[in-house]
């Protein structure tokens, strides 16, 4: 388990919002924009400054709240991008497949180099399918469960996950009604991700 306490997190923000502001002013330092660094940097030492001086005040919370992350969900996440790789790389090469060889011919012939094609005309175009991708994915990812329940175990509470939640509180305590209240949240979780993508889709066959 990887816990912090969250009495630190306006620390935290504090430092990361130091150390984002500091690679600002190095970037801008490079650019020979030496007021825009000089800005940055004074900026990042305020933010520092600030960081430190929560840390040593009074604490958001009266006693420390611990939580945590548990490092297994590294290995489940891993396993998941495995697993849903080929399916995301059938969908780039279908949407690549689809881009005419003319369009990258006169792109090339317009002076475009690599770097260019890729970001400026085929990644443009792309921009559907990745929509689609990420409407797909984020709904599997609401409710996986098998992958969860094979690599952790059904009694493994760290590794929680709405649907594993639902097996066992249906199933291993018995308590019918929460499951299918938990199953009903999870219904409606995955419709706020599906059915605006839905729309908008029926929407553009509408109007071609």
């Amino acid at each position: 388990m990887w816990q912090f306490d969250w009495n630190d997190v306006p620390t935290l923000l504090g430092l990361a919002l130091a150390a984002a502001l500091a690679i600002v002013a190095v970037a801008a330092l490079r650019s020979r924009r030496r007021r825009r660094a000089a800005v940055a940097a004074a900026l990042a030492v305020l933010a520092c400054g600030w960081a430190l001086a929560l840390g040593h005040a009074r604490p958001l919370l009266p006693f420390p709240e611990r939580h945590g992350f548990n490092l297994a969900f590294v290995g489940i996440v891993l396993a998941a991008v495995w697993q849903m790789a080929g399916y995301t790389m059938a969908l780039y090469l279908a949407g690549l497949s689809g881009i005419s060889e003319e369009l990258r011919e006169a792109a090339v012939a317009e002076g475009a180099n690599g770097w260019q094609l890729y970001t400026r005309i085929i990644l443009p175009l792309m921009a559907p399918i990745t929509l689609s991708a990420m409407i797909i994915l984020g709904h599997i990812s609401l409710k996986i469960f098998d992958l969860v329940f094979a690599m952790a175990g059904p009694d493994n509470a760290r590794t929680d996950v709405p649907a594993l939640l639902m097996y066992i509180t249906t199933f291993r305590g018995n308590q019918f009604a929460k499951g299918a209240a938990i199953g009903v949240v999870l219904l409606l979780l995955v419709a706020l991700v599906v059915v605006p993508y839905l729309r908008s889709q029926l929407r553009e066959e509408v109007r071609q």
